[in-house]
């Protein structure tokens, strides 16, 4: 019974650290509910200014000369970091609006990783 003692402990610990060493090294999953999620969002949000899908019926009626969603996707350079940074700034850059903060700007961080993941999701296939 001594020895069940110090081994429980011991065998908990054991557990928690492979545990929390699997999770951090795990890459972030991207599940079908998460890109819906985000492709909502950015339906109600950033439609205005970009094509969000390829699909879109109606065209953005601000910001001319603004890249789709798809062509940000497949940007060389685009990341789901790269992203979630630019979403945080996002600002008009037509001199007639005035340069306030994108709605995009202000969602939480868990609305702006779906909408990353929604965008990501456009990227072509490379092999």
């Amino acid at each position: 019974m001594r020895h069940e003692r110090r081994i429980l402990p011991s065998l908990a610990v054991v557990i928690a650290g492979i545990a929390a060493s699997a999770a951090y090294a795990a890459p972030e999953r991207t599940d079908e509910a998460t890109i819906r999620a985000g492709r909502n969002i950015a339906v109600t949000a950033c439609i205005s200014c970009h094509v969000v899908s390829p699909n879109q019926a109606v065209s953005p009626v601000l910001g001319h000369a603004i890249p789709s969603f798809e062509e940000i996707a497949n940007r060389p350079d685009t990341t789901a970091e790269s992203l979630r940074e630019a979403m945080k700034v996002a600002r008009w850059h037509t001199p007639e609006l005035a340069a306030t903060l994108l709605p995009m700007s202000r969602i939480s961080d868990v609305e702006r990783a779906q909408v990353v993941a929604f965008i990501l999701s456009l990227r072509e296939h490379r092999d």
